[in-house]
């Protein structure tokens, strides 16, 4: 059973950061927010603080940073050192406002095939440091599967992702629109981790970009997605995750209610079997 509240991720609102309020008054504890970490931009911590109020009457996970952050660099490297300094400032906020988890990506940048056996041995280094640093305000760090083949940044192709998983138990986060951006087995992927998945990112693309479109609004059939999701991870968190500040309104509203529907559903069903 999944009482989990449905999360949007707040990269959608971008500098309205008081929107969060909105989202909050409409749907009180039944929603959540995963904040997408980005301190890179100079308003972005006091629009944080501005809205801690709110925030704190909310489940909250936290997105770490994407833009200024790349976690297969070497320790040392200037770019492992501004990374590092973006996660710390996360870890801060992560702390007050309790997070749920961490989202962590293994790469950003494009992937050289020389180097690739080396961006993953680092990636798995600053993930050990990670989960030090959150394990210590009691938030598990979630790998999730990122890069699309299309832009050269896939540093795992699906079996090599689930292998790596399996192997180094990683909790994972499954983002959905990148797994349909790189024609991936969805249904085969989630029943390889199941046991390991915490959360998903759900949006949808064109089937090679990744575009972050409504859940019926590109090549995958979201519904059965959604049905395999609930069926096979009924305890997985279930976050929104769209970019484009011109979705925030009805569509998301409505999307927000079909991923509560699908859940809603699925805990009658399984209270009646």
């Amino acid at each position: 059973m999944n009482n989990n509240p449905v999360f949007i991720d707040t990269c959608l609102f971008k500098k309205s950061f008081s929107r969060v309020r909105d989202y909050s008054k409409a749907y009180g504890n039944r929603i959540g927010f995963e904040i997408l970490s980005m301190f890179d931009l100079p308003e972005f911590e006091q629009a944080l603080r501005d809205n801690l109020d709110v925030l704190q009457e909310h489940q909250i996970a936290f997105h770490g940073p994407v833009f200024c952050a790349e976690h297969s660099a070497a320790r040392g490297s200037a770019e492992y050192e501004e990374t590092m300094r973006h996660v710390r400032r996360t870890l801060q906020y992560a702390r007050i406002l309790h997070s749920r988890h961490f989202t962590m990506h293994l790469n950003n940048c494009r992937v050289d095939p020389d180097k690739k056996d080396r961006m993953l041995h680092n990636a798995h280094e600053n993930y050990l440091e990670l989960c030090e640093l959150f394990g210590a305000v009691g938030c598990p760090v979630y790998i999730e599967n990122t890069g699309t083949i299309l832009q050269k940044n896939m540093l795992l192709d699906q079996q090599e992702f689930t292998d790596v998983c399996r192997d180094r138990r990683y909790e994972v986060l499954i983002d959905i629109g990148h797994a349909n951006a790189n024609g991936w087995d969805i249904p085969r992927l989630i029943d390889d981790l199941g046991p390991q998945i915490r959360a998903y990112h759900l949006h949808n693309n064109d089937g090679s970009h990744d575009q972050h479109h409504r859940l019926h609004d590109g090549t995958l059939d979201f519904t059965p997605v959604l049905r395999k999701i609930m069926t096979s991870t009924p305890h997985a968190d279930l976050i929104i995750e769209y970019t484009n500040p011109k979705l925030d309104g009805p569509g998301l509203h409505e999307d927000i209610r079909e991923v509560m529907e699908h859940s809603k559903t699925f805990t009658a069903n399984a209270g009646d079997g």
